[in-house]
């Protein structure tokens, strides 16, 4: 996972001397000598009381991405995150880096609107440094979900959707390897004051572009599938509760990005989609 990978340079990093790492549902399959575990639950009461004082930096990666119930989008990612930052801060933080998404924009549906709600909460603060990152989509970890879900469902059924019918389907993929990499750039960055990091791939992609190379990688048969076809089969499915998606995602998918292009200079553009087993594709 992107928080995973990011974590691992942090403990490689001498700058760092104990990094405490927040736990829920999920064990963190690392051990390091520098690396504390504790329970933290962000739809619950925070208690930061383990760590040591003062707390140097907060990075927050935690979200609930996809869920049924469209408030509790609300309730961790704003909520959540309001404990939290205000547990560090009682704590004596005053450096904060948020990982957001390029889809924290108005109409975006309610995982982009309630991240871009964090971001307006955070900003009400003062910090020392606050650094809000909005990636794209991370792709390359092995996930269920975004780029990686089209790539395993072309990997094992040699099928892959080709969604059109809304000029705002973009896709701009950025390589799990290059995320870490550029937010661990961003983490050593010492600048003080209010940073927005927009962070995306070397290339926007259609999505006909993107599905013509997962196809092309895997020997894949392209399916079209037409957005607005999808929104009628929700109307219809959805109230006899089967919907295989969030109910945000066809607004995710459509609505307004934050911007079409990266802010950080730190990806090698000569590299564009990498799929499984290749270190690096460039496919026209």
């Amino acid at each position: 996972m992107p928080g995973g990978g990011v974590l691992k340079r942090l403990l490689e990093d001498p700058n760092y001397f104990e990094i405490w790492c927040g736990v829920h549902k999920r064990d963190l399959l690392i051990e390091h000598q520098k690396l504390r575990k504790f329970k933290l639950d962000l739809g619950a009461d925070v208690n930061l009381d383990p760590i040591p004082a003062p707390i140097d930096l907060l990075i927050h990666f935690a979200a609930l991405t996809h869920a049924r119930h469209e408030q509790d989008y609300w309730d961790i990612n704003v909520g959540g995150m309001l404990r939290l930052i205000q547990a560090a801060r009682a704590r004596g933080c005053r450096r904060v880096f948020f990982v957001s998404t390029r889809c924290a924009t108005i109409g975006s549906g309610a995982y982009g609107e309630s991240k871009l709600a964090a971001e307006v909460e955070l900003q009400k603060l003062a910090w020392d440094s606050l650094i809000i990152l909005r990636p794209s989509e991370v792709y390359g970890g092995g996930g269920h979900e975004g780029v990686d879900s089209l790539i395993r469902l072309a990997s094992r059924m040699h099928l892959t959707p080709v969604l059109f019918g809304h000029e705002n389907i973009q896709f701009s993929p950025i390589h799990i390897a290059d995320f870490v990499n550029c937010a661990y750039t961003q983490l050593t960055d010492q600048s003080t004051g209010v940073k927005v990091v927009e962070l995306g791939g070397p290339e926007n992609l259609t999505g006909w572009t993107l599905a013509r190379r997962i196809a092309k990688r895997y020997k894949a048969v392209p399916i079209p599938v037409w957005v607005d076809g999808l929104r009628l089969f929700k109307t219809i499915l959805a109230p006899l509760g089967w919907w295989p998606f969030a109910p945000d995602q066809i607004s995710r998918l459509v609505g307004p990005k934050t911007a079409n292009r990266s802010s950080a200079d730190c990806l090698d553009t000569s590299e564009m989609i990498r799929f499984p087993s290749q270190a690096s594709n460039e496919l026209a």
